[in-house]
């Protein structure tokens, strides 16, 4: 699912923005879905944080509550640098600090300057990106999710084999279920270096692991969520931190 937040306040250019969106992406709603916020609220927030899926943020400067700039500065300070964001605004005297602030922009578009066009433009290019950052697909509840593959904690078996728990960063309480075996989800996931079953009931993403326990054989990513660790496979998940993510990039 790709998610395209506008934080805009004035209605005519979120209709701006949408159609920009219709014309690149077309009427295929199962694909994507647009959230419109026209103020920073702890609601506004909250709507974001729980977005699953790849995002595209198309930022005007001048909002109430947070500018674009400070909300850039907020989704990058959480640790997100895959969502690609496009700053939009009527002041180009901003562009020099927007492009100095280590928010990592995709563009900077001036309201003055064919905004329609070079909006629709820096769109496309931000799905062009996205489409390298691979995801695990499934459906959950009669709907088709993509789940970048950053985003998963861990796998774990469920007490039904025909299903397994998908722990993500921002669903852990209520997992979601797949039916599929964690034997499969294996096999599905042998090219990816950075995924490793370190038990017969966990593939965990050793990139977000937060420490481990190998007295306990525990495995923490946060204070609450915890995979087990084999004895025989201490050793290679022990080697596989040690040396790092090198082997992500080969």
């Amino acid at each position: 699912m790709i998610n395209f937040i506008i934080y805009e306040d004035n209605k005519k250019w979120q209709d701006h923005y949408k159609k920009a969106i219709l014309n690149v992406i077309g009427n295929k709603q199962d694909k994507y879905q647009i959230l419109v916020i026209d103020k920073y609220s702890k609601e506004s927030k909250r709507k974001i944080d729980s977005l699953i899926g790849k995002n595209i943020f198309l930022l005007d400067m001048e909002v109430p509550g947070k500018s674009g700039l400070d909300l850039a500065r907020e989704i990058r300070n959480t640790g997100d640098w895959h969502s690609q964001i496009i700053m939009v605004t009527s002041y180009e005297c901003f562009k020099e600090e927007g492009f100095s602030s280590r928010v990592l922009m995709l563009d900077f578009i001036s309201k003055n300057e064919n905004p329609e066009e070079s909006i629709r433009s820096a769109i496309v290019l931000a799905l062009r990106i996205h489409s390298r950052y691979k995801s695990f697909n499934f459906v959950y509840n009669n709907e088709l999710y993509q789940i970048p593959y950053d985003d998963i904690l861990y796998f774990e078996k469920d007490l039904n084999n025909n299903y397994t728990k998908i722990i993500t960063k921002n669903r852990f309480i209520e997992p979601y279920k797949v039916k599929q075996s964690i034997k499969n989800i294996e096999t599905e996931l042998l090219t990816i270096p950075y995924f490793f079953k370190t038990h017969q009931s966990y593939i965990v993403n050793i990139k977000n692991i937060l420490k481990v326990d190998f007295n306990e054989n525990k495995i923490y990513f946060t204070k609450h969520q915890v995979a087990l660790l084999s004895r025989n496979n201490k050793k290679e998940l022990k080697d596989k931190m040690t040396k790092g993510y090198l082997y992500d990039i080969i």
